[in-house]
């Protein structure tokens, strides 16, 4: 039996350590815009983009060496560099400078449609097949994603609109990441993957903002914002990381699309809690919008059986 196999049969008899751990990765997801938003008052989004990542590449990395999970097989290398490009690299500057740019709730919306762009690339390639309940699913999330982005009124000197833009093209390029590595994550241990696809992110990230992070000066960084770039590094990232990639060795899609429904509900709440953003008449009617497409595409196990990476 793989160890993919035995990991779901091993989950099967504790059902309840996958659903705290989806639970707990989700609200790790939502708190990053909320640690990101406060980190981001007096460190540059690109030098929070390159201390997030490297440090999570050296946590993981260890978490890796103390596990003893193997090494990557040479032959591997160049899919793996190609995944943390896609899952780190664009993914980590999209999203931070996003945020940056846009608020705390725009990005926890359109960061929900990242299933939806899985299941359409997945159709694309020929992975999954498109059915009634998938095109309208599509249909549903794409209308609310444009509606969000008030298209019809699209002005790119608008800072909020180029920044849901760069949330959208990260949403995309962690589809393709989620897509591509699946086969991958049946051949090894999900640290191995996940610490791999972190190290061979993070080279790109250091080479295009070496020249910011070297003129980079700290001292005008309050303690606030170290205190949450910490949260970001640990609670935001690292740990969702590996409880979701845990978790998601261990159980379906079916199961999992449920938890994504807790991410913006936690975020949007503690946005107007601690940011004081306001949810506008927009914003609702997007995320019903991109909800409604995600239940209708997914909660049914419309995915699938293979567990996502």
């Amino acid at each position: 039996m793989s160890s993919g196999n035995a990991a779901a049969t091993a989950g099967a008899h504790e059902p309840w350590t996958v659903h705290a751990a989806l639970l707990g990765a989700q609200t790790g997801f939502a708190l990053f815009p909320i640690f990101g938003k406060l980190a981001l008052t007096t460190i540059p989004a690109l030098v929070l983009a390159a201390i997030r990542v490297v440090a999570a590449a050296l946590l993981l990395e260890g978490a890796r060496r103390i596990a003893r999970a193997r090494e990557l097989e040479p032959a591997d290398r160049k899919a793996v560099f190609l995944y943390g490009f896609l899952g780190v690299s664009l993914n980590q500057v999209l999203f931070i400078l996003g945020l940056s740019l846009s608020t705390a709730i725009n990005t926890t919306i359109l960061t929900a449609t990242i299933p939806i762009f899985t299941l359409a690339i997945a159709v694309l390639l020929g992975h999954e097949k498109l059915s009634s309940r998938t095109a309208v699913g599509m249909a549903l999330a794409t209308a609310g994603a444009l509606w969000l982005l008030n298209v019809h009124r699209f002005d790119w000197r608008s800072q909020t609109m180029r920044g849901n833009l760069m949330l959208l093209a990260n949403a995309l390029a962690y589809s393709l990441y989620l897509v591509l590595s699946r086969p991958i994550l049946a051949r090894y241990d999900v640290l191995t993957i996940v610490s791999r696809v972190f190290l061979y992110g993070a080279l790109p990230i250091l080479l295009f903002t070496a020249p910011i992070v070297a003129s980079f000066d700290p001292r005008p960084v309050t303690k606030l914002s170290w205190m949450s770039l910490a949260a970001v590094i640990l609670f935001c990232t690292v740990f969702p990381y590996a409880a979701n990639s845990w978790a998601l060795a261990r159980t379906h899609a079916s199961r999992v699309a449920f938890y994504v429904f807790v991410q913006p509900v936690i975020a949007s709440v503690l946005a107007v809690a601690v940011l004081g953003e306001t949810i506008t008449a927009r914003t609702v009617v997007a995320a019903l919008l991109i909800f409604a497409g995600l239940a209708v595409s997914l909660v049914k196990g419309r995915l699938s059986a293979r567990p996502f990476p």
